[in-house]
């Protein structure tokens, strides 16, 4: 790699490389990701999808220039390298969330240009403050680590028994669907699913703690039968309940878990850039493309993962700006002092209102949101956002403290699916139902092999 020597004050040398031009040059590589998914919404995912409610019009200059200044500014003072779990749960809300929840608003006009304005500002606030609190110590809590072979013990007979019992009860459901079938078996599934409540915290238990867990302790231990088994565990899954990111998850998992590995702290910079080459890419092979696997991997790619929690959060807006807040009403436990304003959960509430119907394929339309528009926007309001972000920031602060013995690439990648439903549901959804909190209480009990030398936190 070429290098340039440069004396400092000090009289030693000073290389410039790749890695230190990527770590200075941070916010151009956010602003290019702003670019790539600007570029794919106006020329690809509003004209195939704006019957779904991606439309576009013209936005306000003033505020799409502030768009792209406030995502610069916002990565000036982010965290500039993968150090915490923390780090990357706030980089996949600003990938997937922020950047999206800024500009597709704008595209659709759903409210005045004070109230984008006023969204805009919120969005930052809330990125801020996870932001600057992740500046904060490390909490230490105390481990208290099981002996291997009693761990070991308890996880096996959980894992049986949950596997044995979805096998049981979807055991007439079981089908590994196409892209064209996945809703017509996700509809099915859930019908069961009614009849079986308990069974949706099993799956959520396997698919975001005990499968992640198989597959990155085999990678770190180069034991593949555990991956393998892990990873079977997901294909399981899928054909229950036909969900992608459950299908995609050991390819997630274990890129990240080898790219964090092998960073040296370009880790952020880089996938900014390679974000923005898939948006530019994928986008001007796919236009004019109506179907197959092109157009299928696109929808997935793009549209479901960026373009819809962009446009959740406009619809949550002026949805909540005409309807009653939640005030948090819909959390299990709040809800026995603020009573639930709505008959239905929030998401199908907010999709019936833009005109989703029932289908007999899909079953009700759910328009589930990041914390930001769920325990934020629907909460409170455009201040609610500010709120969510602080909440967030505590239990990832306390996520931290618990994951502060293993090694980033371990706890990040382990962590895959609960980090990424950040993004897609409330706070309080990630912690009591999609597995954090059963993951906090893994790092301070599991046995000492997990955070020996081939384990050990790097920083």
């Amino acid at each position: 790699m070429f290098s340039q020597s440069i004396p400092n004050t000090a009289g030693a040398a000073r290389k410039i490389t790749l890695l230190s031009i990527l770590q200075i040059s941070l916010p151009l590589t956010v602003l290019v990701y702003c670019a790539g998914f600007h570029y794919s919404y106006v020329n690809w995912v509003s004209p195939v999808w704006a019957y779904e409610g991606l439309t576009y019009a013209s936005p306000p200059p003033v505020l799409l220039v502030l768009a792209y200044a406030l995502a610069a500014l916002l990565a000036v003072v982010s965290p500039p390298k993968l150090l915490k779990p923390s780090h990357a749960a706030y980089w996949i809300l600003l990938f997937i969330v922020y950047v999206p929840g800024i500009f597709v608003p704008l595209f659709l006009r759903l409210v005045g240009e004070p109230g984008l304005l006023a969204l805009q500002l919120g969005l930052t606030g809330g990125m801020l403050i996870i932001a600057f609190s992740s500046r904060l110590p490390s909490l230490n809590f105390p481990r208290y680590p099981l002996d291997s072979g009693l761990f070991w013990g308890i996880f096996l007979a959980i894992y049986l028994i949950g596997n044995a019992m979805m096998i049981v009860v979807y055991r007439n459901y079981i089908h590994f669907a196409s892209l064209e079938t996945m809703y017509s078996v996700r509809h099915e599934s859930g019908k069961v699913l009614v009849q079986n409540p308990i069974t949706g915290y099993i799956s959520q238990l396997l698919a975001n703690v005990l499968n992640p867990l198989l597959m990155v302790y085999g990678f770190a231990k180069r034991k593949k039968k555990l991956a393998l088994l892990g990873f079977a565990g997901q294909l399981l899954l899928y054909g229950i309940f036909a969900n992608k990111l459950t299908l995609l998850s050991p390819i997630v998992i274990a890129g990240l878990y080898y790219t964090v590995k092998n960073d040296r702290g370009g880790w952020i910079p880089k996938m900014s850039l390679f974000l923005a080459g898939v948006f530019f890419s994928l986008t001007t092979l796919v236009i004019g493309v109506g179907s197959g696997i092109l157009f299928n991997l696109a929808t997935v790619a793009i549209v479901r993962n960026f373009a819809i929690p962009g446009m959740l959060v406009g619809q949550y807006q002026y949805f909540f700006e005409n309807e009653p807040h939640t005030y948090l009403g819909t959390v299990t436990g709040i809800s026995l002092i603020v009573p639930d304003a709505y008959t239905l959960p929030v998401g199908v509430e907010v999709s019936a209102f833009y005109g989703a119907k029932d289908d007999s394929e899909r079953g009700r339309a759910n328009g589930n949101a990041s914390l930001f528009a769920t325990d934020g926007i629907a909460a409170f309001g455009l201040w609610g956002i500010p709120i969510a972000g602080a909440m967030c920031a505590i239990v990832l602060w306390v996520l931290d403290g618990c994951a502060k013995n293993y090694a980033i690439e371990f706890s990040v990648a382990a962590n895959t699916m609960v980090i990424y439903s950040f993004a897609n549901v409330s706070l309080f959804t990630t912690l009591l139902g999609n597995g954090l909190i059963v993951w906090m209480l893994l790092f301070v009990f599991m046995p000492r092999s997990f955070s020996d030398p081939a384990l050990v936190r790097r920083v």
